[in-house]
C-alpha cells in the first residue's frame, strides 16, 4: 500500500451532517462557500455542478460528487422537475485526497464501486438516527467510501489535467443512454448505433470498463428501477414491470426472484 494510501487510512473523517434534500432553486443561482467537505449523492433529478467559472460537472440518479470546503460553487438543475440528493457534510484532515479523486474521476468509477458506495449511503439513510452511536457508524461508514473511491480510482487519472480519454467519455455516455432508455427495448445494437461502435467493441468494452456486461447492466438498471416502484408506489406488479423495460410480468417475475432472492410480490409486502 502507498503512503498516500496510509495516509488517507490513519486520520477518519468527522460527520457533520447527513441529509436527504428537495433543494431549492437558491443553490441554483446564487455561488456558495462550505465551510467543510461536502459529498453529494444525487437521488432523484438531473443536476450540473459549477466549480468556479470553468468547471462545471452533471450528474442523474446514481452519480457521486464532491466538493472540497471552502470551493465556491453552484448546484444547478431543472426547476420544474426539481432535485433530490443525499447530502453529507464532513471535516477531513486529508485534502490530498481531493487531489486524488475529484468530479473528473468519479466519472470513471467502476460499476462494483458504485453500487457498493450506494448501498452503504442507502443502508445509512434508512436506518438514521440521532444518536452518538449511529454518528459513528456514519463517519466509519464514510471513511470506507471514500476509500472504496480512492482505491477504485488511483491511478486512473491522466498525468496533466484534462477531460477523459475519448473511449471512457464515450462509455459514459453508452451508461447515460441506457440509465434514460432502459424503459424502451434498448439493445446492444442500438447503443452501438448511438456511440457509433461496432456491437462486439462496445460489448468488449463496457465489461472492461465497468467490470459487468452489457445486458447485465442493463437488467441491473431496470431491477433497481423495479424496486423503487415497488416499494413507493401502489402500481400493480405486470405495471411495474412493463415501466421497468421488462416484456411481460412473468419474465420480469423469474428475474428478480432469481437476482434479488425474493418475488416482486414479497418486496411490495414488506
Amino acid at each position: 500500500m502507498d503512503d498516500t494510501a496510509q495516509t488517507f487510512l490513519s486520520v477518519r473523517p468527522r460527520l457533520r451532517s447527513f441529509s436527504v434534500l428537495e433543494f431549492d432553486n437558491v443553490y441554483s443561482e446564487k455561488e456558495h462557500r462550505p465551510n467543510c467537505h461536502e459529498l453529494l449523492y444525487v437521488l432523484e433529478g438531473r443536476m450540473t455542478l459549477h466549480l468556479g467559472k470553468n468547471l462545471e460537472f452533471h450528474a442523474i440518479p446514481g452519480d457521486f460528487l464532491l466538493v472540497p470546503a471552502g470551493t465556491p460553487h453552484r448546484d444547478e438543475f431543472v426547476l420544474l422537475k426539481g432535485l433530490r440528493i443525499l447530502l453529507v457534510h464532513f471535516d477531513w484532515d486529508a485534502e490530498e485526497f481531493f487531489r486524488c479523486v475529484d468530479n473528473r474521476a468519479l466519472i470513471n468509477l467502476s460499476y462494483g464501486t458504485r453500487c457498493e458506495a450506494q448501498r452503504r449511503l442507502e443502508f445509512l439513510r434508512d436506518r438514521r438516527e440521532n444518536s452518538e452511536l449511529w454518528k459513528l457508524r456514519a463517519s466509519l461508514e464514510l471513511h470506507s467510501i471514500l476509500m472504496l473511491f480512492y482505491f477504485d480510482l488511483a491511478g486512473t487519472k491522466e498525468s496533466a489535467p484534462g477531460t477523459p480519454e475519448p473511449s471512457s467519455e464515450t462509455l459514459r455516455r453508452v451508461k447515460h443512454y441506457l440509465d434514460q432508455n432502459y424503459r424502451e427495448q434498448v439493445s446492444l445494437k442500438d447503443a452501438a448505433a448511438f456511440a457509433n461502435l461496432s456491437p462486439s467493441y462496445l460489448s468488449r468494452r463496457f465489461h472492461r470498463e465497468y467490470g459487468i456486461g452489457f445486458s447485465a447492466y442493463l437488467t441491473a438498471r431496470r431491477l433497481e428501477a423495479a424496486r423503487h416502484l415497488l416499494r413507493d408506489t401502489k402500481y400493480q406488479v405486470e405495471e411495474v414491470a412493463l415501466r421497468c423495460g421488462f416484456t411481460s410480468g412473468t419474465y420480469f417475475i423469474k428475474v428478480f426472484r432469481r437476482h434479488c432472492g425474493a418475488t416482486p410480490r414479497g418486496v411490495k409486502k414488506s
